[in-house]
């Protein structure tokens, strides 16, 4: 649905049709863009919804230039990404820190886990962050809230990988039974 309105008549209408029509109007601008500095569809899926959450949060303070809310959204992507990307870098320097320090810190196994080890091996074959998120939010039993915290991204962007997560540990189940 194009009003033919402009980026700032939509931020200023301020609802959930006009922001509509502003993502659909660039979210597939954000996600090559992101799909660029991530490397890969899930990531890149999952910065490009945090812009447009971050957009909405912020709707009266997007700044429009040459009169597209754009730029705005694309300077959003970057810094999103290299949080992200600094915070992964930090927790991989605490961890393999810590690993040195005590080695059995990072590799401590309950019997239930043992006897689950297929399921540490369907993990350890996931990417990095849906790795992290495997850990945090099904292993550790954190909250979406503090797993968005740790790992960088929105609490709906957690949500909706562990639900990626856990369907395909529950395909992977159905295929080892």
């Amino acid at each position: 649905m194009n009003t033919g309105q402009t980026d700032e008549q939509l931020l200023a209408a301020a609802n959930g049709a006009a922001f509509g029509e502003l993502f659909d109007r660039h979210s597939r601008a954000v996600y090559l863009y992101v799909w660029g500095l991530a490397g890969n569809v899930r990531d890149a899926e999952d910065l490009t919804q945090d812009v447009f959450e971050t957009a909405w949060m912020k709707l009266h303070t997007i700044r429009i230039v040459d009169a597209s809310a754009l730029p705005w959204l694309l300077v959003t992507a970057r810094n999103r990404f290299r949080n992200a990307d600094r915070r992964r870098a930090q927790r991989h320097t605490t961890e393999l820190q810590d690993a040195l320090i005590d080695p059995r810190s990072t590799n401590q196994q309950s019997e239930s886990a043992e006897e689950l080890q297929w399921v540490r091996l369907e993990i350890d074959r996931l990417g990095e962050i849906d790795r992290r998120i495997c850990t945090l939010c099904l292993v550790e039993g954190h909250s979406y809230k503090e797993a968005a915290r740790i790992v960088g991204l929105s609490t709906g962007a957690i949500a909706k990988r562990v639900e990626r997560l856990r369907t395909h540990l529950r395909s992977t189940v159905r295929s080892e039974s």
